[in-house]
């Protein structure tokens, strides 16, 4: 069975990982692992003039330290601030047949339901980067590009039946729950 192993911070709470992974098993048909990281981010992805970590050098220092087989995936979870050049900064970002990174620290909301709401679209939305899925521009689409936090409440957590299509004709229909 395909896994998807998330990666959290230790600051991240245990019940924060147990609600996302409930939201996750709404969605996907895999077995879905959690582990703690028990490593900080590297000091030298941290941009100190705009106090957020580089997100392109994280991705390159965590894909080295995971690794994954066939249509396994790596999530990391971490409550941080990233971007990468050219944006003022990203929720995600994901890699190609391995996985990907969500940023908490822009996610966060008083409802602890939207919160996780949030972090479970985000997740969704870069493993959908990960499978080879590209920008939707269904507006409820969980792969619709977000600009703000906005537009990530406005989505829902699920593929269209277009990005759906495509997942099913790379032979990953198997890694989906019927919805």
């Amino acid at each position: 069975m395909t896994k998807i192993n998330l990666v959290y911070q230790q600051k991240i709470s245990k019940e924060v990982i147990k609600s996302v992974c409930e939201k996750l098993n709404l969605v996907y048909e895999v077995k879905i692992l959690t582990e703690e990281l028990k490593e900080k981010p590297p000091s030298q992805a941290f941009n100190k003039k705009r106090m957020q970590y580089n997100s392109n050098r994280l991705l390159k220092f965590f894909s080295i330290r995971f690794k994954v087989e066939g249509d396994d995936r790596v999530m990391i979870l971490i409550d941080e601030d990233a971007y990468v050049p050219g944006l003022n900064f990203v929720f995600g970002e994901a890699m190609s047949y391995w996985g990907g990174i969500v940023y908490l620290a822009r996610l966060k909301h008083p409802t602890y339901e939207l919160y996780i709401d949030r972090i479970a679209k985000e997740i969704v939305h870069e493993l959908g980067h990960s499978y080879g899925l590209s920008h939707c521009t269904n507006p409820r689409c969980v792969m619709k590009f977000s600009n703000s936090i906005y537009d990530t409440d406005y989505k829902t957590m699920f593929y269209c039946k277009s990005c759906r299509g495509i997942l099913e004709a790379k032979g990953l229909g198997y890694i989906l729950k019927n919805y």
